[in-house]
């Protein structure tokens, strides 16, 4: 095997791409079937090359075939030299007339175009085929390498808009978590309460104060307070599981909104959780009863609020 097909940072641009063992899109099938009609071939490949196969995201004139081994790759060539490939009689030609996809396709003519990112990575190559031998024009060639850049184009925006997106879940993520335990922060807890009240859904507004914290930091350090937090928040969440969400406010301050019966096991969770012998740390709840008790997020808060200091 050339030692561009295994090339790591080639291998890691083709899994990028999100192409590979995709199902077939019409957005790539047009190209195949623009190519086969305006070079007038029956068959035409967008395939891309991995260090032990052949894969088709896009074919025309093979049926169902999806991929081939290497050893009936004609594309390998392409991606290894990263030119284009031309074989007027594959029979004849020195570097492909013992591919078994001669016999076993038919491929005689073959016009391939290296399919090659803006970073200079060869994924694979757009190709034409025929069945009989061929004199490929210069306009073959130029029709073939305008194709192959409107493929690369395409593939070159599905991956930026998916950065994009993942840019985005991560912003939104950062913005609605708390950034040591991953719980919904604030910003979460009163969108969330918004959407409750506002459906009058039937909920447990449970507001929790860690008492001792100060006390258990200087007593064990800060990354053990951490530690406590953490533990804290990962019990609760799975206490809810699908019954609710937990939302850490700030400091030593917890809340969960959950469904009825699922706020005794938050509760019970949070003695657990903060469960530390000798070393004075506890828990105080107070519940808010929606939509009976408050009518929007502020008046929920303040009367947990005010149990709390009770």
């Amino acid at each position: 095997m050339n030692d561009a097909l295994g090339d790591p940072a080639r291998l890691a641009a083709l899994a990028a791409s999100g192409l590979l063992d995709s199902p077939p899109e019409k957005a790539f099938d047009r190209f195949t079937r623009l190519a086969a009609e305006v070079l007038g071939v029956p068959v035409a490949l967008f395939t891309l090359v991995t260090p032990d196969r052949q894969v088709f995201k896009s074919s025309v004139g093979l049926g169902e075939l999806r991929e081939t081994p290497l050893s009936h790759s004609f594309c390998r060539h392409v991606v290894e030299a990263g030119a284009p490939l031309e074989v007027v009689d594959a029979r004849t030609h020195p570097r492909v007339h013992d591919n078994p996809a001669i016999q076993d396709f038919g491929i005689i003519a073959y016009l391939g175009m290296p399919l090659v990112t803006a970073g200079g990575v060869r994924l694979g190559s757009l190709c034409a085929v025929d069945h009989a031998p061929r004199q490929w024009t210069g306009r073959d060639h130029g029709v073939l390498e305008d194709l192959a850049a409107a493929v690369m184009a395409e593939v070159e925006l599905r991956q930026a808009n998916r950065q994009v997106a993942a840019a985005a879940a991560e912003l939104h993520f950062a913005a609605t978590h708390d950034s040591l335990t991953h719980v919904g922060n604030r910003r979460a807890l009163l969108a969330d309460l918004a959407v409750v009240l506002h459906d009058r859904r039937h909920a447990t507004l449970l507001v929790l104060d860690l008492e001792g914290v100060r006390e258990f930091n200087d007593a064990h350090g800060h990354a053990e307070g951490d530690g406590l937090l953490t533990r804290l928040a990962e019990r609760l969440e799975a206490a809810v599981v699908a019954d609710g969400h937990v939302y850490r406010l700030g400091g030593a301050h917890f809340c969960a909104l959950v469904a009825g019966a699922a706020a005794d096991s938050v509760i019970a969770a949070a003695a657990t959780a903060v469960e530390q012998r000798g070393d004075g740390v506890f828990a105080r709840v107070a519940a808010v009863e929606l939509p009976r008790e408050a009518a929007d997020a502020d008046a929920a808060l303040r009367l947990a609020g005010a149990r709390l200091a009770r």
